[in-house]
């Protein structure tokens, strides 16, 4: 048998399916190789970081598609390509995010590719959107995989870090009701962001809780969400998610601690920076994604 024609690699704009309101296309970043024998292996559905443009992603994404993965990035609302940005009355949450961006992110790659299944690649906040479509089973979900990801929870931090974020929840406090949103690219964190996602980013580095009018949205609702797998890589030098952070996250979305995998492979390893160079991320990214076909 003869190996897949490798095809060059090109940026397509995927619609949002109709509902999905103010969602940005979603950028997709088809299998460098034609399909492979045996089981479709899903797609990745890529969720940025907080202020973090899905342009950022790209070498991420064209290395997953040089491997075989078909890989889309989403655009949170307020940033890069997407037409809105938060002002008091342009204000959202999490809740958001996750019924728009990330569901209707699903939608569009499985419109695109007909019988496929979907894993979440959640970075940083993205893997907090991530566990919450495994709170919900939601429809083509084959797995979540998150990098650099946990909980703001401030007891987690090195003091440094620490002492920063608690300048940026000083500043929210102060700006929100100010301004009705948070400018963060003013505070020197996250880019200029919704009141509303901020306030419930507070909550989760105050208290720990990632609740929403009660409710643990990490929590999943049903034995099928439960059985949707969840693998964690958690970089050595990552200074705003520390092992523990990440633990953390996971505890909330009730996953074990021996889904957390430190990854120690080449390129940089820090937080932001791995994006520079994200070959061996990548390859560790698609040998998870590839198993969970």
């Amino acid at each position: 048998m003869t190996a897949p024609a490798a095809r060059a690699i090109g940026v397509e704009r995927l619609p949002m399916p109709a509902g999905h309101h103010d969602a940005a296309p979603l950028a997709f970043w088809p299998a460098a190789a034609g399909p492979t024998p045996g089981a479709p292996r899903p797609a990745a559905l890529v969720l940025p970081a907080l202020g973090v443009p899905a342009g950022a992603y790209r070498r991420l994404a064209e290395a997953l598609s040089e491997a075989g993965t078909d890989t889309g990035v989403a655009e949170w609302r307020g940033g890069g390509a997407s037409p809105v940005r938060a002002s008091r009355r342009a204000d959202w949450g999490y809740l958001d995010l996750f019924r728009h961006e990330v569901l209707g992110g699903i939608a569009a790659l499985r419109a695109r590719l007909p019988g496929r299944g979907v894993a979440l690649v959640g970075h940083s906040l993205g893997g907090h959107l991530g566990l919450m479509a495994r709170a919900e089973a939601a429809p083509g979900l084959a797995g979540v995989l998150t990098v650099a990801s946990g909980t703001p929870t401030l007891r987690f931090f090195a003091p440094k870090v620490r002492a920063q974020l608690r300048w940026v929840l000083a500043a929210h406090s102060f700006t929100g009701p100010l301004l009705g949103y948070f400018p963060g690219e003013r505070v020197g964190f996250g880019g200029r962001q919704p009141r509303r996602l901020m306030d419930e980013w507070a909550l989760l580095a105050r208290l720990g809780k990632f609740e929403i009018a009660g409710r643990n949205l990490l929590e999943p609702h049903s034995e099928a969400a439960r059985r949707i797998p969840v693998h964690s890589l958690s970089l050595p030098l990552d200074t705003y998610a520390p092992r523990a952070a990440t633990e953390h996250l996971l505890q909330l979305a009730h996953v074990g601690p021996e889904a957390v995998e430190r990854f120690e492979g080449p390129g940089p390893l820090g937080h932001f920076d791995w994006l520079k160079e994200p070959r061996g991320v990548a390859g560790r990214m698609r040998e998870v994604i590839a198993a969970w076909q």
